[in-house]
Order: structure tokens, then sequence, then C-alpha cells
């Protein structure tokens, strides 16, 4: 294996060293449950049951059941790696020791687009429960002022200067935080159940418990806010260079705050369920659907509370009023230091200027930092309203999970001699499951979403011309920019012309589209066109490329086929536009399971033994030498 350079981003590992020992090491394995717990209790126990019920129903319960269970084997292996390898920024981190540059860029990109927008969506989602007893915060369809806007930027602002002044701060204050946070859910679940129950609402009011078929079931996974919550597990493992002991700390954390917080989840579910009172809402028995146009949208436990007419109940909605500011408030700071983790991590990964891996006087990512606030406040423009922020979270985030199950696997074979004080049996089994299952939450997140994720994971790939290949492979810095400024004007031609407007517009004009061939025909286009042009642009840069470069883009091919594939099976199954799917629900299910297994095994075939991983190894202490 030849030696790195000595200058530029390719040696961005070596650099991260030395700053990752700067790193104040300051969390305990409470701490570090507590970032699991105040990252996954957020706005999503204040508005997630509430959207999943009127999405499926009763059957919502299962819905969290699945996606705990589904994410729980994603957790279980970042637990493992976490235990291995404690980085801070690890979750853009890993697929560079596993699979090279290519494969991390596409990934640290798509994790970068939802981990930024976390924090005004905890931010939204503390104005939209303010405008309960605040007028003037929303529009009537639910989109912020501009004083909402402003209010807002404030608490973004909050959760910047939490972090900036030192993880130490920003960890003991939410291990404070995070008790209230554990209290007031599960006094809801028990002053609802043991005061407001309507035992009826399970099975007894048309429609019974899966009212509106499995389909929806699925569906509330990544559109509802469920994995949205579920999602912060990894918030422990993401602080991994900022732990006390991390080998014992970090898996024992993670997977203690996640299984509290599923538990936690489900019964919340069962408790809204049981909750409704379709008198006081005047609404028809079983008609769930409807339950987004009453007074329950804009603060659903809270208004329960209140219409419920029981003293004890309308009381404790005035600490549901509190707990909607602070519950939101610690996911959004949790979520600010791991957005800045993320750039610190693709710096790491030489995707980003080294001035990214600079530490403050608190030893806290400087600049990474800034620019999580600053960027993170952009996305309150676009995006103004929490329920359309979560589905393109959820959905871009759990897309760049499929490479854990992999990466498990792979560092078995490349680093076997690596510790690993939670280590899980069977690899094969648990990284083949985790795979499938990230896969198939943004599958179920359905087209009208996918096609937009696409495009904007694709939109990244110039700046890895421009950038990582130039700094680290040896490409001319011209050509790239060249080869860049043509991709994103087909890119942007073909998604604009082939998908929005032939496509999204007359489905967002007229409903479920029938099946025809002037549909069909512009998707097929889009595909091949993009697909060809991906291909045929990576490939030129991996000629002009260096051994090195050649190496990590071979290993890196199997995340087009993940971003591809789960398009083109989501414009065929019952999550696209149709009136009548062509691939009907379950075999649509089974179908993408077994693509993904498909693609879990080319992944591992591609991993490689990366410079990046020898240089952790050694720093480690792991190896002594350098491998041949």
């Amino acid at each position: 294996m030849s030696n790195p350079p000595e200058t530029g981003p390719k040696i961005g590992v070596e650099k991260a060293e030395v700053t990752d020992k700067q790193l104040r090491k300051a969390l305990n394995v409470f701490d570090i449950a507590y970032l699991v717990i105040g990252a996954v209790i957020g706005s999503g126990w204040l508005f997630g049951s509430f959207y999943a019920a009127a999405t499926a129903g009763p059957a919502a319960i299962i819905s969290w059941l699945l996606g705990g269970i589904f994410l729980m084997f994603v957790a279980f292996s970042f637990a493992e790696l976490g235990g291995m390898i404690p980085k801070s920024g690890s979750i853009v981190r890993y697929p560079q020791y596993s699979h090279g540059s290519l494969a991390s860029f596409i990934l640290a990109w798509a994790y970068f687009l939802s981990a930024i927008t976390v924090p005004p969506a905890e931010a939204e989602a503390v104005v939209t429960y303010m405008s309960s007893y605040v007028h003037g915060l929303l529009t009537p369809t639910g989109v912020l002022t501009l004083e909402g806007g402003l209010v807002a930027f404030a608490f973004l602002t909050f959760f910047f200067l939490l972090n900036y002044f030192g993880v130490h701060v920003m960890g003991k204050t939410n291990t404070g935080v995070g008790w209230w946070k554990l209290i007031i859910p599960i006094l809801t679940i028990a002053l609802l159940l043991g005061l407001f129950l309507h035992p009826a609402n399970f099975t007894a009011v048309p429609g019974g418990f899966v009212p509106y078929g499995w389909a929806p079931v699925f569906m509330a996974l990544p559109t509802t806010g469920i994995v949205f919550a579920y999602l912060g597990f990894r918030q422990g493992v993401e602080y991994g260079g900022e732990a006390k002991n991390p080998q014992r700390d970090l898996p024992l954390g993670t997977v203690v705050g996640f299984l509290i917080c599923m538990a936690i989840y489900v019964l919340l579910q069962v408790a809204f369920i049981g909750a409704v009172d379709w008198s006081k809402l005047s609404l028809k028995p079983g008609d769930w659907a409807d339950l987004t146009s009453t007074v329950l949208s804009s603060g659903p436990f809270y208004e329960i509370m209140k219409i419920s007419g029981i003293p004890i109940l309308m009381a404790f909605g005035i600490v549901l009023l509190i707990d909607a500011i602070v519950s939101p408030s610690g996911t959004g700071w949790i979520y600010t230091g791991t957005s800045a983790r993320t750039f610190y991590g693709m710096a790491a990964d030489g995707h980003l200027p080294d001035w990214f891996l600079r530490l403050n006087r608190w030893k806290v990512p400087k600049w990474s930092t800034i620019a999580a606030w600053l960027v993170g406040a952009l996305f309150l423009i676009p995006y103004p309203a929490w329920v359309y922020i979560i589905t393109f979270i959820s959905s871009t985030t759990v897309l760049t999970y499929v490479v854990v199950g992999s990466t498990l696997v792979v560092l078995r074979k490349t680093a076997p001699e690596a510790p690993r004080p939670f280590r899980l049996p069977a690899p094969y089994v648990f990284g083949a499951l985790a795979f499938i299952f990230a896969y198939l939450i943004p599958y179920w997140s359905g087209f009208t979403t996918m096609w937009g994720v696409t495009a904007l994971v694709l939109a990244g790939l110039p700046l890895f011309f421009v950038y990582t290949a130039v700094n680290r492979f040896g490409v001319k810095r011209s050509n790239a920019a060249i080869l860049g400024v043509i991709y994103w004007i087909i890119l942007a031609l073909s998604t604009i012309f082939l998908i929005y407007y032939d496509i999204i517009t007359p489905y967002n004009s007229i409903g479920p589209l029938p099946l025809s061939m002037k549909y069909v025909l512009p998707f097929v286009a889009y595909v091949v066109i993009m697909l060809v042009v991906t291909v045929a642009f990576i490939y030129v840069i991996h000629m002009w490329s260096n051994e090195e470069g050649r190496q990590h883009i071979r290993a890196g091919w199997w995340v087009l086929g993940v971003l591809f594939t789960t398009l083109i099976l989501d414009f065929v199954g019952p999550f696209s536009v149709w009136k009548s799917p062509p691939l009907p629900f379950p075999w649509d299910t089974v179908t993408a399971a077994i693509v993904a297994l498909v693609l879990f095994f080319w992944s591992v075939w591609s991993g490689i033994p990366t410079k990046d991983l020898e240089i952790v190894l050694r720093e480690m202490g792991v190896i002594k030498e350098e491998r041949k």
C-alpha cells in the first residue's frame, strides 16, 4: 500500500487524528444514554402519534413496533462499530474506512442534507406548539409567518450557543433535561390510560384495528415521524470521540437508550389511540384520516388534555405546553452538535477543507459548529412546516444507514484485530438485516419523496469531482469542474422536464394517475439518462485518478445501485403515483428486500482495507507498522 502524500486533504484523516485527541473527553455512559433519549424524545413524541394514527388508525401501534425492531438491527450494528472505533462524526467516517471516498462522499452528502435540517425542524415544532397560545406565529395553512420564522431562528441560535461553549456544557445540560424528557411522556401515558381511555377505539369503531389496510402501516414509518423519532439512537455514537470510556460506554448507552425510547413511543401511541373522543372532535367514530382537520393538529396531546374536561388532565396540559418547548429544544441542540460533527467528519474524510477540523478554546469544532447553525437556518425557508420536513429527513438519513450493515461485515475482515467490546453474533445475519431494513424505509417513503431525494443526492457528485477527486486522487481541477458543470445541467434539465413537469405536476393536479406510457416513458428516459451519465462521468474520474482513487471508486459503485434501485422500485410499487400500481403490496416489499440482499452482498464484496482505516488502527495501537 503506497504512502499518502504530504499535503492536502488526502491526509485529512491524519490531521483529524490530531484534533480527535484534543476533543474534550467529558461524556459518561449516562450522558451517552441521555444523548440517545434526548434526541429520540423530541418533537416526534409530540406529533408522531397523531400523524401515525391519522395514517394507519389503531394499527399505528404496529408501525411503532416495526420501526423500533427494524432500526434495532441498525442501532446494534452501530453499537459494535462505536465501541470498536469511537469517533466524533462517525456516521460519515465509517464508510471511508470500509469502502473509500466515493461511497463515503455520497453517503456523507446525503446524511449532511438530512442532519442539517433537524435543528430547524425541532425549532419549528416548538413554534407550532407555541401557536396554540401565541397567535401570529403560523398561517392558517400551518406555514411559519415572519414572526414565527424569527422565533424559530432564535431557538436555532440558542442551540448553537449551547454547543459552541463546550461538549461538557451541552452534555451535562442534556442529561439534566433528559430526566424531564423521560418523566413527562411517562406521566402522559399513565394519565391518559388511567383517566381518559376509550377501549372501543382499538377494534370496535368502523374499520377496526386496520382501517386502511396494511400498506399505510408501512408508509407511516417514514412519512409520519416514526423513523424521524427513532433516528436519534446514533447520537451517542456521533459524539464517540468525546466519551470518557467509549469502548464500554458507547455501546451500552446506545442500546439502553434506544430500548427505553422504543417502549415509551409504543405506549404513547396506545395512549393516544385510546384518548381520542370522537364526539368532542365532531367526527364520525373511526374517521382517523380526518384527525388532521381538527384542533389536534396544532398540539395533539395538549388539545386532548384540554378538551377532556377532566381537571387533572387540563392542568397537566399546561405542563405539556412547557414540554413542547423543552423536548424539541433538547433534540435541536443535540442535532446541532451532530450537524457540526458531520462537517467535522467530512473534513476528516477529505471531502471538506481542513479548517472544518479546527477546535475552539472549549475543544469544540469551531467552524463546523458555526456552519451547522447558519446552513440550518436556511432550511427555515424552503421547509416552513414541520410535517413537510420530516419525510425528507427520514428518507435521506436512513438511506445513508444502509452502509452500517456492510461496514460491520467488511471491518470483521479488514480489521479483525480491532477491539470489539460489544460484539454481535452472526455478523452476516445482523449486517444483512440492518442493510435490508435501512433500504426498505426510504423505499416506503414513496416516489413523490424519493425523486427529490435522488436528485439532491446526485447533485452532490460534482462536489466530489472538483474537491475530493482533485485533492486526493490527483484529478486536474479544470477537467473536473467542466465535468461537474455539465453533470449539473443534465441533472437539472432531466429532473425538471422528465420528472417534475411530466409526472409530479399531473399527480399534484389530479391525484393518482392511470398507468399510461405518457407517464412511464419520461421516467424510463430519466433513469436511462441519469444512470448512463452518472456511471460514465464517474468512470472518467476513475480513469483520471491515481491508483488509490481507482480503488476507492471501484469500491463505491454499489451505492449508486442503492440509489437507483430504490427510485425504480418506488415508481412501480404502491407508494408511487398510480391508481393501480404494476407491483402491488406485499410483493413490492418482498422484491425490495431481495434487491437489498443482493446489494448487501455486492457492498460486502466491494469493501477494501483503506489507508484511512490503517492510519486509525495504527493510532489506536492495534497495528504497529504499515500494512503491505
